[in-house]
């Protein structure tokens, strides 16, 4: 045997031996893999002692996890997530859901609440609504809710968890801005009729905003509020402030 054979059969003999070592290591990793899978689902210090709700102030905790189907002593890995957040988003005033583990023992479930925000009525029955038109619940009184009649879609064929049923999206854009407008300087819209979205209309009690089409609704809620506020009579007066053209505002009220 030449020293070149002599080498190329030591080279051989080299990656044989780390081609075990190898296959050893990698057996060696995956045993121990199983053994830390097998001891995570089955150690009791991995069972949910606390498990906790987020963020909510509408929905409470305690409905919230009877959603979610989980269960403290559960154990933390058998946790279906997938199944949990839609379980939970069954509830209309629940809009998104996030649900976390914190090892070893710690489930915390973050929601985001839709607000009710409109309502109208078929029957004796009060539909409520939020600001992108979702009915949240369908219920006999809205006694002690702040709400805003809602005009312009029909409610008759409402579904609760849903948006209500329209031929035009604007009016949903229309409802959603107003809302986020009116939260902002806290004022309380006692109707919004968007029946027809070239003459939107908003009432403050007996006072009315015509607002005409829904451009630059920001920019006419504005003036209208601002007129609103600059005189203390006009909170309970009867008549309207027109601000659906540019130009100067329109004011009547009667006497």
């Amino acid at each position: 045997m030449n020293i070149t054979e002599k080498k190329n059969k030591n080279v051989m003999i080299i990656k044989r031996r780390r081609r075990k070592l190898l296959k050893r290591c990698l057996l060696l990793a995956i045993t121990l893999i199983s053994i830390l899978v097998i001891l995570c689902f089955k150690l009791p210090v991995f069972n949910i002692a606390e498990l906790s709700v987020e963020n909510n102030k509408i929905i409470s905790s305690k409905d919230i996890i009877k959603l979610s189907k989980i269960n403290k002593g559960s154990n933390i890995f058998y946790i279906n997530i997938y199944r949990s957040k839609n379980s939970i988003l069954n509830n209309p005033y629940i809009s998104k859901v996030q649900i976390y583990r914190k090892l070893p023992n710690k489930c915390i479930i973050f929601v985001t609440e839709r607000t009710a925000e409109y309502y109208n009525f078929i029957g004796n029955d009060f539909y409520i609504v939020d600001g992108n038109g979702i009915v949240l619940e369908k219920k006999s009184s809205i006694t002690g809710m702040k709400l805003s009649k809602l005009n312009g879609f029909d409610f008759s064929k409402a579904s609760v968890g849903k948006q209500l049923p329209s031929n035009n999206n604007k009016k949903f854009d229309v409802i959603s801005s107003i809302s986020s407008l009116m939260n902002m300087v806290n004022i309380n819209v006692t109707l919004l009729d968007v029946s027809d979205l070239n003459n939107i209309q908003i009432y403050f009690n007996n006072l009315c905003i015509k607002l005409g089409n829904n451009e630059n609704l920001e920019k006419k809620l504005n003036a209208a509020i601002n007129i609103f506020n600059s005189n203390e009579s006009y909170k309970t007066a009867k008549g309207y402030i027109d601000v659906s053209y540019d130009g100067d505002p329109v004011i009547y009220i009667e006497k």
